[in-house]
């Protein structure tokens, strides 16, 4: 399930005082809940229990949190008149079955979970999130198929847009089904896909998002040779705005040649390769047609070293070339760049050591950088980063985690553009027990600090500790 106290934002609505818990929403849930668990555990200590011809088995959770940070905002972006922390409580009901074999060979199988989480003062936070799965797949000799069909109900910040004066959150229910199918014959593989999917928002903000979409694929690949061999796809995919009408539909070919250099040629590192054609044709509303050829060209060296019984480094790069509308790169010198070339290149280095049993840490480097090897990106981005851990920390079951990044960022389309640079720092503790054969509990405590050049005076804090049983 999701945290939702991770979320980001919430809406700029007056807080609510609530002398006690309230009788709706979540605490209906919780008597459910309760019900249920009962009967499950008086069931003569049952693990599952049936029903029609599935064979489910149930968790349930309770969490009680505070949290200082409820919005998870900058001082500067704070609403006056809403409380900065808040408790909450959390209970959660989730049941998952056992593959149900029909004939002939197929298995079903059947998830659904279901939680609200109630705040004590900030009622605009109160929050549900529910989600059902039912999904089926069959396998023969030589074709497999597959599919699944689901509804999710949760919350989540909006990342890319921002609501002065006050967090963003976007509740969205998605509805989505698909179904899938592979076929091998020797050298020769073959798949399809059918997707459709709808996206509706809640808040009357985002409803502007609120969308439908429909996308099928299929694709074929014939290895040749060890170097590889002949690959082709085919995606058609239309999107419509529910509110707006418009709709905008697309279909792209792709063929070319994909594989890997031989071992026996450069044992180390691993480099992959494609190279081809792609053909795109986008149709939107009231709109001519684009249609457009791209040579396409993708190149990526990953590998991993053990450098001694506890070190390993691990070494990853992706360079992709793009000519748009059939245009090469090559320029003469002094000649601006043509803008129809699109070069993507990046790489990531990491360093992981363990630290005898019970402990282990890892430094890692990861960059997109321009012009190197041409590349085109519009925003250059370097990311330092370290992660440490310990297990049985003091005693038995108490666990430490800590991890510190720090961000680079610059446009470079922009002249005169600031780098923005971001540093976040996490600490914190976590304890698992098992209390019985059926119940556990857990116990962590979260602190977290970032800090940005955009936004001045101090940095955003969070302080997050939860109790839960399970």
């Amino acid at each position: 399930m999701r945290d939702l106290s991770q979320t980001n934002g919430c809406l700029p609505l007056p807080a609510k005082r609530k002398p006690k818990l309230s009788l709706g929403g979540g605490f209906r849930l919780v008597w459910v809940f309760l019900a249920a668990w009962a009967g499950w555990v008086a069931a003569a200590g049952a693990q599952s229990f049936r029903v029609g011809p599935f064979l489910l088995s149930m968790t349930g959770q309770g969490t009680l949190a505070y949290d200082s940070n409820v919005d998870d905002l900058y001082p500067e972006e704070e609403t006056p008149g809403l409380d900065r922390w808040d408790f909450y409580w959390m209970p959660m009901l989730a049941i998952r079955s056992q593959p149900m074999q029909m004939y002939p060979r197929i298995a079903l199988t059947l998830s659904a979970a279901a939680a609200y989480q109630d705040y004590f003062y900030r009622n605009d936070q109160d929050s549900e999130i529910y989600n059902l799965i039912l999904g089926f797949q069959t396998s023969h000799p030589r074709i497999s198929l597959g599919g699944a069909a689901g509804v999710d109900y949760s919350v989540d910040g909006v990342a890319d847009q921002y609501v002065p004066g006050g967090a963003r959150r976007d509740p969205t229910l998605t509805r989505e089904a698909n179904v899938f199918g592979n076929w091998n014959y020797r050298k020769l593989r073959a798949q399809a896909s059918a997707d459709y999917s709808t996206e509706l928002h809640q808040d009357e903000r985002y409803q502007e998002g609120d969308q439908e979409e429909i996308g099928l694929s299929a694709g074929s690949i014939w290895e040749l040779s060890k170097w590889g061999g002949l690959f082709y796809a085919w995606d058609w995919n239309k999107t419509k705005m529910i509110q707006s009408g418009d709709e905008d539909e697309e279909t792209t070919h792709s063929f070319g040649w994909s594989g890997s250099i031989p071992l026996e040629l450069v044992r180390r590192p691993k480099i992959t390769y494609s190279f081809g054609f792609s053909y795109e044709e986008e149709t939107v509303e009231d709109e001519e047609p684009t249609k457009t050829w791209d040579p396409t060209h993708t190149i990526t060296v990953q590998d991993e070293y053990q450098l001694s019984k506890s070190i390993r480094l691990t070494i990853a790069a992706t360079w992709q070339d793009t000519w748009e509308d059939n245009q090469p790169s090559f320029t003469l010198p002094g000649e601006d760049t043509d803008d129809n070339d699109e070069v993507t290149f990046q790489y990531n280095v990491q360093f992981a050591q363990q630290l005898g049993p019970r402990a282990q840490h890892s430094l890692s480097f990861t960059r997109e950088p321009r012009p190197t090897f041409g590349s085109m990106t519009e925003t250059e981005t370097t990311t330092y980063a370290y992660n440490f851990g310990i297990q049985d920390v003091l005693f038995r079951g108490l666990g430490f985690n800590f991890s510190a990044s720090y961000d680079t960022s610059i446009p470079l389309e922009t002249e005169a553009a600031v780098m923005e640079k971001t540093t976040k720092l996490s600490a914190g503790l976590n304890h698992n027990r098992q209390l019985s054969r059926k119940l556990a509990r857990t116990i962590t405590y979260q602190y977290s600090w970032e800090n940005s050049n955009f936004h001045e005076g101090d940095g955003k804090e969070q302080h997050l500790v939860t109790y839960g049983l399970s």
